[in-house]
């Protein structure tokens, strides 16, 4: 704006002199123009600032190399043409908590683009506080503030395992103690003072000629975790989120429960119980917001 105005000045000089050795209808012409130019300025101005929203138009489904952007979509109505506007768009990387600010500038209703850096998975914010409106020429603002905040998830790709997990071990089942009386699986032991007088096996200890009882049990499934360390390396963790999306929802395919668990530096661990594919959008949301803690953190 500083510039506009030194070229403005310079220009109404430029046109004083003229009007000064050339006296004539043209000149004073010229010189009334440049004259009401800063009147003219500040009413585009406030005439602007009454008419000028914008609404935001946030993609969805985004993935790490996919190419995206957030628009800005002007409403503002015919009077504009002769403003244009800029946007002051904070950033924020909630995963690393980088920041940063983008300027967009654009008049009428028009629809401004802000790139989306997805290099690396993560939930990034951005908001505006407050946006300008200026006159044609450049020479005077008006600031409206505004609370207009969006969010924009960028997901992991599903990335093979270089060892993939031996499902044996995890669909191995083992019988235990149940604590339910109706189970169809019991065990059949001695009766001891105290056991209930249902839970007698009758038949088998008609054929025994001793008192047994039936003892409820129940099949227990090994159990599955998935591990993820954080780390301030983004790489590697893109790669490590992508094994986990893939090792997770391979075990789900698999019917098989399991526990994700997150080991940030120096900070107790997050664990999620993952028994549905809802379970894992949750818990991919959730990792994804998490701010990654430096390495030298207490």
């Amino acid at each position: 704006m500083l510039k506009n105005w030194l070229v403005y000045i310079l220009t109404l000089i430029g046109v004083i002199v003229f009007f000064l050795f050339y006296q004539m209808w043209f000149s004073w012409y010229c010189l009334v123009l440049m004259l009401i130019i800063p009147g003219l300025s500040i009413l585009m101005c406030l005439a602007s600032s009454a008419f000028y929203k914008f609404d935001i138009d946030t993609p969805k489904n985004v993935k790490i190399g996919d190419k995206a952007a957030i628009k800005f979509i002007s409403r503002g109505k015919n009077v504009t043409w002769f403003s244009f506007f800029r946007l002051i768009v904070s950033v924020e990387d909630q995963m690393s908590g980088e920041k940063k600010k983008i300027k967009l500038t654009g008049n009428g209703s028009a629809s401004l683009s802000c790139p989306i850096d997805t290099t690396h998975c993560g939930a990034k914010s951005y908001s505006v506080d407050r946006f300008r409106i200026y006159d044609l020429f450049g020479l005077f603002f008006v600031s409206r503030f505004t609370k207009s905040k969006t969010e924009v998830v960028v997901r992991p790709v599903p990335h093979v395992p270089a060892i993939m997990p031996e499902l044996n071990g995890f669909k191995a089942r083992h019988l235990r103690k149940s604590n339910s009386s109706y189970s169809e699986i019991y065990d059949v032991r001695d009766y001891i003072i105290g056991d209930p007088i249902k839970n007698i096996h009758w038949k088998a200890s008609a054929k025994k000629d001793m008192l047994l009882v039936k003892e409820p049990q129940e099949e227990v499934s090994g159990h599955a975790r998935v591990f993820l360390a954080m780390s301030r390396d983004r790489d590697r963790l893109d790669r490590k989120m992508g094994e986990l999306l893939f090792t997770s929802d391979y075990f789900l395919n698999k019917d098989i429960p399991h526990k994700i668990r997150i080991l940030p530096p120096m900070r107790r661990e997050v664990a999620f119980d993952i028994q549905s594919p809802r379970d894992l959008e949750t818990a991919m949301l959730r990792i994804l917001h998490m701010k990654i803690p430096e390495e030298n953190d207490a």
